[in-house]
C-alpha cells in the first residue's frame, strides 16, 4: 500500500474509467460536503458507465477532473462552439462547475451507501427528485453568477 503521501489524484479518474468501462463495479467514497444533503461526507456511491443510457438533467456524475474525481448533479446543457456541454453542480455549492464535455464524465451514480444501508437514486421517484433539485440549483448557480458579474463590473468601475 502507497503512503497517502504518494496519492495520485490525477490518476484516479482514467483508473475509474476504465474500471466502468469495462462494467466493473465500482464504489467510490463521498469526500466533503458540496452534496449536501443528497450525500454526506462519508458516504458511499455506486457507480454505473454513462454509455448504457444517456446522462439526463438530475442525474448524479462524476466528473474526471485533474484533481481526482468529482461527484456533482446534471443541472443543464449550454451550447458552445464545439457543441454541447454539460453543466453541473453541487446540490450545496453556491456556483456552477466550469461546462463540460461529455466525455469528462467518468460514470453515473445510480446508488449511495449510508450506514450499510443502500438506496437506489436512479428510480423514477429519485429521478424526479433530481430534477426538481437540478432546476433550484442551476437558478441558484446563475444568481450567483450574475451576482459575481455584477460586482466584478461595479468594482471595476
Amino acid at each position: 500500500m502507497a503512503a497517502a503521501e504518494d496519492f495520485r489524484p490525477d490518476l484516479l479518474p482514467p483508473l475509474l474509467r476504465d474500471l466502468v468501462a469495462q462494467g466493473r463495479p465500482v464504489t467510490l467514497p463521498v469526500w466533503g460536503i458540496s452534496m449536501l444533503p443528497t450525500l454526506r461526507d462519508g458516504d458511499r456511491v455506486q457507480v454505473v458507465p454513462v454509455t448504457g443510457a444517456p446522462t439526463r438533467v438530475g442525474d448524479i456524475v462524476v466528473r474526471a477532473e485533474s484533481s481526482g474525481p468529482v461527484i456533482h448533479r446534471v443541472v443543464g446543457w449550454w451550447p458552445s462552439r464545439t457543441g454541447w456541454r454539460m453543466l453541473t453542480k453541487g446540490d450545496g455549492s453556491l456556483r456552477l462547475d466550469p461546462p463540460l464535455r461529455a466525455d469528462g464524465v467518468v460514470g453515473r451514480v445510480v446508488a449511495r451507501v449510508r450506514d450499510g444501508c443502500v438506496e437506489r437514486l436512479d428510480g423514477p421517484g429519485m429521478r424526479v427528485r433530481g430534477r426538481n433539485r437540478a432546476l433550484v440549483s442551476l437558478v441558484a448557480g446563475f444568481i450567483v453568477e450574475v451576482w459575481d458579474r455584477a460586482v466584478r463590473w461595479t468594482g471595476s468601475s
